[in-house]
Order: C-alpha cells, then structure tokens, then sequence
C-alpha cells in the first residue's frame, strides 16, 4: 500500500476520472453494506460530486445524511489503472435537475497497483453458454484477459478452441456477456478445468467486474483500509 497525502492534491485530481465506477460503504456500518456509484465530477479544493447510490436496502438513507463519514473505493486514471481508497463526509445531497451527493476532498488515501495482482481467486456460479446450449460452471479465478472455469461432465465437456459466451450477473449493476475461448483443458481434475482466454469485446464489463471483484476482497485484505 502506498500513501498519498492530500498536499499534492492536484495528484489526487489526475488518478480521478468523470464516470469512473465508484464502492461506497459508511464507516461505522458493521455489516460494510456496499453501494455503487460514478464520480460525475469535483470543484477543486472543496468537494465531489458523485451520483446518489440506488438500493432498496434501508441503510441507502443514511448515505445521504450530512456528517456521516463514507468509505469510497474508486478505480484511477493512471496508466495501470490502480484503485485507491479514501475517507470522506457527506456534505448534502443537491436535488435537482438530478439528485447527486456531494462529498468532501479524502486528506489521505489508500494506493494500490492491481498491475501486481492480474489474477483473482473466486468460487461463484454462473452460466456459460456453448454451441450445444447453456451449462452451469464454477468461476475459480477471474482477471481482465482470462478466467478458470470448473464444470462436472454432466454439464459440459470442455475442448480446446471452443468459444464460450460467459453470463455475468453479479451485484445490482454488473450485467453481461464476456466471450472467450478455451485455450487449456484440464481433465486430470475432478471436476475438469478449462483456461478461458477472453476476445477484445466487452471490455468494460470485463475491468469493471475484475474491479468490483477486488473491492469485495477487503473482508481478507486489508491493504485498501483507511
């Protein structure tokens, strides 16, 4: 973890993109209830405008009360594309033409080079489907380019060079679809693995999932803490 302090500010301003996928969470909530949102902009030196988070979970209220300290996990700007992590108050929420959260500039925060970490460990159920129809697989690892997927052959029978169209639902957002194709077979395993080398297509969908991912890694790494 490196430490970036709020005087150099305008550093701070350059890792920030308009847009950019935003992890919420108040800091006093035992539970780390997460919400998302996107950065729609800053006035320099005093505040961030970021859009009102969405949920039906009754704890969304008290993101919008003035005071309260929030945890926002962002993905930079920077060439590697690191994520950092801050403290900031709530100062008000403004109403219209849209309803947006106005939060206050973080004094220090959390940086991290994901560059050093491509690969992250996961055991979710989701869909993929084949030429032959669709099939239930388990995701054992993700990263930007390629995922491992585990499937008994009772759902499928993985072979090389097949392509599988991955059917990502994940959180309230992240809807999808991630093609790849198979480029290793492991059937020495029970149930038998297959190396997934992704296409050029969906590339958001593909960094934000790998992102959110890692945000919802802080429960066993505390390097984002602040």
């Amino acid at each position: 973890m490196q430490a970036v302090k709020k005087d150099s500010a305008d550093s701070f301003y350059r890792l920030l993109s308009v847009g950019a996928r935003l992890n919420i969470e108040l800091s006093d909530d035992p539970k780390k209830t997460q919400v998302t949102s996107r950065i729609v902009g800053y006035r320099k030196d005093q505040f961030l405008l970021i859009d009102c988070p969405n949920g039906q979970d009754p704890i969304i209220e008290r993101f919008f009360i003035p005071n309260n300290e929030l945890i926002i996990r962002a993905i930079t700007d920077s060439e590697f594309r690191d994520v950092i992590a801050f403290r900031s108050l709530v100062m008000g929420v403004i109403q219209k033409p849209i309803r947006l959260l106005i939060v206050s500039l973080p004094e220090s925060i959390a940086h991290r080079q994901i560059r050093q970490e491509p690969r992250i460990d996961t055991n979710l159920t989701l869909r993929a489907d084949a030429d032959e129809g669709p099939f239930k697989a388990q995701l054992i690892d993700y990263s930007v380019s390629g995922c491992c997927l585990s499937a008994s052959g009772d759902e499928h029978l993985f072979f090389e060079d097949e392509t599988l169209k991955i059917q990502i639902e994940y959180g309230s957002d992240l809807r999808g679809v991630i093609t790849g194709k198979v480029v290793t077979v492991n059937n020495d395993k029970e149930p038998p693995t297959a190396g997934i080398r992704f296409d050029e297509s969906s590339s958001t969908l593909r960094k934000e999932f790998f992102y959110q991912l890692l945000f919802d890694m802080r429960a066993n790494d505390r390097s984002l803490d602040v």
